[in-house]
């Protein structure tokens, strides 16, 4: 979708500019620094230099650095003596022809220099010029080799910063999308769900309308249809809002110390009913006096929707069996029914709001597939979980498990 793949780049790009922005003015700031720092070493290097030359005599010996007296005639010409030259000749020359300046840089083939004029004083041959030339070129090497490594590193870290955001904005995507896949899909399911009895509903009034003589008696079979319809209607929406309001971040249930072994035993007896009239054994196995901080009408809820979803898929002549179950760990509440089991890649699903295992259970009653979510959701929210586990053409078991710790 677009607006997702606009979203992923805005991830991927805010971050990479960002840190890619500090890393260059950090580098920036690293190679000024020392770019600044050699520079002025070597300028203090070359006033201290300058400093000893005197035209008047020669250099004293044990000098380290070139140094160049370079003296203009009167006609124009120039002539230079060297001293301390660790220089060939030809770059020697090439210095000395270059000397125009008080002070500058100068690269001679691969070589750098800075040069700075000392002392100058005229004299009978013409105006002589003394200057002190130190070889700078390790020093411009270094610079070099720093701004070039900084230069891979960064490039480097570009790389890395891309793929590390990549992850990122997918990690940081993927629940929007995701909740705006099942937002999009529980319209679409819910659409689907009350178009039918909509429809029929509509029919039905249309009926008792185009039929104004006869009596209420006489549509009570239309009028009984449309009201069933409505109901149906009216169940799905209220399963809707309790979705809703169980997946806000505010939502709170006022807890309580509560008898579980006394509260499942209730709901045991009021599903015994509905048990025998399909044939089905209802057995149980409950530990007692087992006691749980939770929200008596919620955890009602829970069992009931497990018990209730048992009974729809336990065929006649089957069996029930509801047990509890304490450890040191958690509170075991299992709910198992014999019958033709769920396929293991089907597992994951049922879950899924408006997931129906079997098409036939589709228009039963008032059954959209959403009480194994609800059941989910009050589960999450008592700090547990429920879990399914089954063996085809066997059982199918769901286990709330519910942590004491």
């Amino acid at each position: 979708m677009k607006l997702f793949q606009q979203l992923h780049i805005k991830f991927l790009i805010i971050p990479l500019v960002a840190v890619g922005s500090l890393l260059a003015v950090t580098f920036c700031t690293i190679f000024g620094i020392t770019y600044t720092s050699t520079i002025n070493e070597l300028n203090d290097s070359i006033e201290v230099e300058a400093n000893t030359i005197n035209v008047s005599h020669e250099p004293n010996s044990g000098g380290r650095n070139l140094i160049i007296y370079i003296t203009v005639a009167d006609d124009g010409s120039s002539s230079y003596k060297s001293y301390y030259a660790y220089e060939d000749k030809s770059k020697i020359d090439a210095i000395a022809a270059s000397l125009t300046k008080e002070q500058a840089f100068l690269k001679i083939d691969s070589s750098r220099y800075l040069y700075k004029l000392g002392d100058k004083k005229s004299t009978e041959e013409g105006m002589v010029y003394g200057y002190a030339i130190i070889n700078c070129t390790e020093q411009f090497k270094t610079i070099t080799t720093l701004g070039f490594t900084l230069l891979v590193v960064y490039l480097v870290s570009l790389v890395i910063i891309a793929g590390l955001s990549f992850i990122l904005a997918t990690s940081a995507t993927k629940p929007v999308k995701e909740a705006f896949e099942k937002e999009r899909d529980l319209v679409a399911n819910a659409s689907h769900e009350l178009k039918t009895p909509l429809t029929i509903a509509r029919t039905n009034i249309e009926l008792l309308s185009s039929n104004q003589n006869s009596t209420i008696k006489e549509n009570q079979k239309w009028i009984d249809s449309a009201k069933y319809q409505i109901d149906r209607m009216n169940s799905l929406i209220l399963q809707m809002l309790e979705l809703s309001k169980m997946e806000r971040d505010d939502y709170k249930v006022e807890k309580t110390n509560q008898n579980i072994s006394s509260l499942i035993e209730g709901i045991l007896l009021s599903f015994e009913a509905a048990c025998y009239e399909n044939n089905i054994r209802f057995v149980s196995d409950l530990q007692s006096n087992i006691y749980y901080e939770c929200n008596k009408i919620e955890t009602e809820k829970l069992i009931t929707i497990l018990i209730d979803n048992a009974i729809k898929y336990t065929p006649k002549n089957g069996e029930i069996s509801v047990s509890l179950a304490k450890t040191l760990k958690m509170i075991s509440i299992k709910v198992t029914n014999t019958g033709e089991g769920i396929p293991q890649e089907k597992i994951n699903r049922i879950f899924d709001r408006f997931y129906k295992l079997d098409a036939s259970h589709k228009e039963s009653g008032n059954s959209f597939g959403l009480g194994l979510s609800i059941a989910k959701l009050i589960a999450n929210s008592m700090n547990g979980d429920v879990i399914c586990y089954s063996e085809l053409g066997k059982f199918t078991t769901f286990e709330i498990q519910l942590p004491l710790h």
